[in-house]
């Protein structure tokens, strides 16, 4: 028995003899309009559909936040001290490609609060971890990516 799967009218896969399927790659953020159809080789059967969302990207700060609440975190590639002085591209000299990103504290369990991006936002690593910084601000460093909370605006 084959299986059918589609997003919307696309068809993102076809398994057979499995009821098992994993679709890498998927974006934060998205809603998505699966449906599962079998076939058996003439006749493929009505669709059985489910709306989903995938969620955001979610990051682990060392405070207690307020469930629920909504914070600014701060993206910045080529931050100061982040590469060395002269080594990033012209005109990102303490930083570029600045970006405000919306989040949502989804948990804060023993003094750890874990922020969810409720934006598409996709430029880092799912389940990074923040640092308290020297100006009591926290970030989370990715090669030459930088991602901040500097707490109450």
């Amino acid at each position: 028995m084959q299986y059918r799967i589609r997003n919307g009218d696309q068809l993102i896969a076809t398994v057979t003899n499995t009821k098992h399927f994993h679709w890498a790659g998927l974006t934060p953020n998205v809603t998505l309009y699966l449906s599962v159809a079998s076939f058996n080789g003439f006749r493929e059967s009505p669709r059985t559909s489910l709306t989903v969302k995938t969620r955001g990207i979610q990051v682990k700060v060392p405070v207690s936040l307020t469930t629920g609440a909504t914070v600014s975190l701060v993206y910045l590639e080529y931050a100061l001290g982040l590469v060395p002085i002269g080594t990033e591209p012209k005109g990102m000299f303490g930083g570029g490609n600045r970006q405000i990103i919306p989040a949502k504290v989804v948990s804060s369990t023993n003094g750890i609060s874990t922020v969810e991006i409720t934006n598409s936002f996709n430029l880092m690593s799912d389940g990074l971890t923040m640092k308290q910084l020297p100006d009591k601000s926290f970030g989370v460093f990715e090669g030459y990516k930088a991602l901040y909370y500097k707490g109450k605006e």
